[in-house]
């Protein structure tokens, strides 16, 4: 089936009721432009398709999705809006509709060119210096998200004293003369640097603690594309990701330990549709923890991953936070959460922080101790510091023997 059947299949079911609204993370903080909802998206999608789109900007509505799927779980003729965009941007990013966005297509130059968003690929592996690995083929996959939160965060503080227009300038640029994007190693928050490299070791930590055997490959280690996929570059990500299965089956890697959730989620559910013979079991590194725990003098709330709970996966994360602490939920929780905020963090910051904001406020309503279990999450909610990533918050809690 074509992409545009593909569209047409999902938005022909919308009966236009609007529930998709009340759950959609962006339509509040966009000022309830409808184009910024969920339902919006699947009308300019069906007008795009079966009108003519010529002086139409559907990239930023499309491109502005969160992916969240909180939309489909309220919708009574089940539609998923984020499908939706997900399509549409694939037909934005092939040229086929809409404006290509600049920061988007510099992102993806980069990923090509230097297998990391922001051409990061070594500063990605400095967190493990020192460390002893085993010589084992389960192989730790960081996804180089941990690693990417202080420079994005860096990056978007400098970006609030920039003119947009220059910033795509600036974008434009780079796709031109993308070895300049290197230049971001020096944008980083310093703080935040040392707590996800801190958290990373936890992992670790914590995982060979409980007898886990398993190696990492530094800076050979690839990025599993999440980008590239979720901008819409099907065929650059089908190129990237065939290239990563190789470099994995040359490294001899049986089983990957994913630690965090857009990592876990495309290399458990994209990468088998994508890439021929892929059947790498993947298994998320709260899952192999074996550990005792002392019990926690309090109370927590948990922000818990839209790629896990929203995409039906699963992990036993919130058990095991159940073990040690009460846990008070917000009121949208479970199939119904909602997102940090954090996929919009490079494309669209103000967004991403007015999310993120709301998001906060219905956590710290419940409980001033706030569990993430992503490093997105943590990134965009870690407004204090009672904000904890589950790797900091249950390496306290071991019982040293």
């Amino acid at each position: 089936m074509n992409l545009i059947k593909q569209i047409e299949e999902i938005t022909d079911k919308c009966i236009s009721c609007g529930f998709c609204e009340s759950v959609c993370p962006t339509l509040e903080p966009d000022g309830y432009n409808s184009v910024f909802g969920a339902r919006g998206r699947v009308i300019l999608a069906d007008f795009a398709l079966k009108e003519s789109s010529e002086g139409l900007e559907l990239g930023n509505s499309f491109y502005s999705c969160l992916d969240c799927y909180a939309c489909v779980n309220v919708c009574p003729a089940g539609v998923n809006a984020g499908v939706v965009s997900e399509l549409m941007r694939e037909l934005v990013a092939s040229g086929n509709r809409g404006t290509k966005n600049p920061v988007a297509e510099m992102i993806k130059t980069s990923i090509m060119k230097y297998g990391n968003p922001l051409g990061l690929k070594e500063e990605s592996a400095e967190w493990a210096d020192g460390i002893k690995f085993d010589d084992s083929s389960t192989m730790l996959i960081t996804g180089q998200m941990y690693q990417m939160m202080p420079y994005t965060r860096k990056i978007n503080k400098v970006r609030k004293y920039i003119d947009e227009n220059l910033t795509i300038n600036i974008a434009s640029a780079m796709i031109r003369h993308i070895s300049l994007i290197k230049f971001s190693r020096h944008f980083y928050n310093k703080q935040l640097r040392d707590k996800m490299n801190g958290d990373l070791k936890n992992i670790v930590s914590m995982l060979q603690k409980s007898g886990v055997k398993f190696n990492y490959l530094g800076a050979e280690e690839p990025y599993p594309g999440m980008f590239l996929h979720e901008l819409g570059y099907a065929k650059e990500f089908k190129e990237y990701a065939e290239t990563v299965y190789n470099l994995l089956k040359e490294k001899g890697v049986k089983r990957i330990i994913a630690i965090d959730p857009h990592t876990y989620d495309i290399f458990k559910n994209v990468y088998p549709e994508v890439v021929k013979g892929f059947k790498i079991p993947v298994v998320y590194y709260t899952d192999l923890l074996d550990l005792e725990y002392r019990k926690f003098n309090g109370n927590i709330t948990v922000q818990e991953p839209c790629h896990i709970v929203l995409h039906n996966n699963n992990f036993k994360a919130i058990d095991i936070l159940n073990s040690v602490a009460e846990i008070k939920l917000p009121e949208r929780s479970g199939k119904s959460t909602m997102c940090c905020g954090g996929p919009d963090e490079l494309l669209f910051p103000d967004t991403a922080k007015k999310v993120s904001m709301k998001r906060y406020k219905d956590l710290k309503a419940k409980s001033d101790n706030v569990i993430t279990i992503c490093p997105l999450c943590y990134n965009n909610l870690a407004y204090d510091e009672n904000v904890m990533d589950f790797s900091e918050f249950m390496g306290s809690l071991m019982v040293k023997k």
